[in-house]
């Protein structure tokens, strides 16, 4: 059975202008204006079926064959999964049919354990019987849920799906005809006289025109470089990864019950590996990061470059062997470069605006670069789905400013703390280092605040912010 996901009050639904919702939140027709999305990832999928469910005529364009996510797992938190029930109905019941929770019925966020045994040290081998000899004497402390996330400890305060396995489920809810795949963008144009169209270019010759356009499209966005223009290329985050998708039985047979079912964080000098299930406790996803000290500069032309098992054992000296077992085997042959995108730009210019990773790509160290996803595409279906715009550039553009005057603050907020997470969890965090309870301290403080966004008001204030 799907737990229930209301363990906490859920925020109301802020009314909406010129399109109410009623008691059982649908939305009333009005006249529609045309929205194009760029990009057909979670963000944007989401987004569109936020959009449709108030009224708002959408097409999606994709640069892809069809819909796809790279990585496996995803987690979320309670202000994700609340911000996609106020979405859609349908996406709370899409997530609820995949998403895995860990067996201590939510009580437990993660469970913090050193990544090497200190007292014998098994210098990187893949023996799979190395490891402390006390299946209990690695752990440095457990992060209740209560305090990750007060008044979600009937429910998990963290859950996680497989990407694609989320995102297959969602597209159902996307009419076919409102999406163009093998559409590449390659430059926006955008009208002066009132009323005039967006209009959009894309590689294979052809073009499309719109009153607004919303960028999608990911860390590597096209979109961003029309709206933000100069530089706008994500940073390297001096820091790589190494993933593997375990089988259950696998993991089990090496790691033991309580670190197969429950999410684990091994921490250690410059490094940490974290560990969860997915896919109804079918797969443990793992995901390994190392810190590198490269002034910020990846040295490779590609982000995903290739790896082998002495490369993971090097950087991995001392490690728990079964660990490194695990991940060596199923692990994929590349490490991949770990970029984001802080940044004070405005995250619209007219009638184009961003949403997702193309605004504010984040490191993965507070599991919450899709969450911030999903609470952009919540208030932007909000402002464009409480408006009549059609015909109006100057409307369109007052709702995406309200929307940046609320957004932008918190994601790149985000942006940052996760940043400075990643130094927490490899001991190099300042005034904190290996200092444990501080370490417990930081993060708590940080995934409260993540966790606890009353997103009801975030909409209240964009549209006050209105102008």
């Amino acid at each position: 059975m799907s737990p229930t996901m209301a363990a906490r009050p859920t925020p109301k639904t802020p009314p909406t202008s010129g399109s109410e919702s009623d008691a059982e939140g649908h939305y009333a027709a009005r006249e529609p204006f045309k929205v194009a999305i760029v990009g057909g990832g979670l963000g944007g999928v989401i987004l569109a079926i936020g959009l449709l469910r108030r009224h708002v005529p959408v097409h999606i364009y994709e640069a892809a064959g069809g819909f796809g996510e790279i990585g496996a797992g995803v987690t979320m938190g309670p202000s994700a999964v609340t911000a996609l029930g106020l979405i859609s109905p349908d996406l709370l019941e899409a997530f609820k049919t995949h998403m895995t929770s860990d067996s201590t019925g939510g009580l437990t966020f993660l469970t913090f354990r050193r990544g090497m045994s200190l007292e014998s040290p098994n210098q990187g081998h893949l023996d799979s019987d190395a490891g402390p000899a006390d299946p209990g004497d690695d752990i440095l402390f457990s992060l209740p849920s209560a305090e990750a996330a007060p008044g979600w400890t009937a429910t998990p305060a963290r859950m996680a799906v497989h990407r694609a396995r989320f995102l297959d489920e969602i597209i159902k809810h996307v009419p076919t005809d409102s999406v163009s795949f093998h559409k590449t963008l390659t430059s926006i144009r955008d009208m002066d006289d009132d009323g005039g169209a967006v209009e959009l270019l894309f590689a294979d010759g052809t073009s499309a025109s719109y009153q607004a356009v919303i960028g999608c499209d990911g860390i590597k966005s096209i979109t961003r470089r029309y709206v933000q223009g100069g530089s706008t290329a994500p940073q390297f985050a001096d820091e790589y990864a190494y993933r593997a998708l375990v089988p259950m039985n696998e993991f089990q047979a090496l790691m033991g019950v309580d670190k197969s079912t429950n999410g684990q964080m091994y921490l250690g000098h410059g490094r940490y590996i974290i560990t969860y299930p997915v896919e109804h406790g079918e797969t443990v996803n793992m995901v390994g990061v190392v810190r590198t000290s490269t002034g910020g500069v990846w040295p490779h032309d590609n982000w995903l470059v290739n790896s082998t098992r002495e490369d993971l054992l090097r950087d991995y000296a001392g490690w728990d062997g079964r660990l490194l077992n695990l991940l060596a085997s199923y692990g994929t042959s590349e490490k991949w470069a770990l970029f984001h995108y802080p940044s004070s730009s405005p995250y619209y210019r007219g009638r184009v605006c961003l949403l997702g990773d193309s605004a504010h790509a984040t490191t993965p160290h507070l599991g919450a670069g899709a969450g911030q996803a999903m609470e952009d595409a919540y208030v932007m279906a909000e402002l464009l789905g409480g408006a009549d715009c059609q015909g109006s550039q100057h409307k369109i553009r007052g709702l995406f400013a309200a929307y940046d005057t609320v957004r932008r603050p918190r994601s790149q907020q985000v942006v940052h703390k996760s940043y400075v997470t990643g130094f927490t969890y490899a001991f190099q965090e300042e005034g904190v280092g290996a200092d444990v309870a501080r370490i417990r301290q930081v993060l708590g403080e940080r995934l409260r605040w993540l966790y606890m966004e009353d997103l009801a008001t975030e909409v209240e204030d964009a549209r006050r912010a209105i102008t």
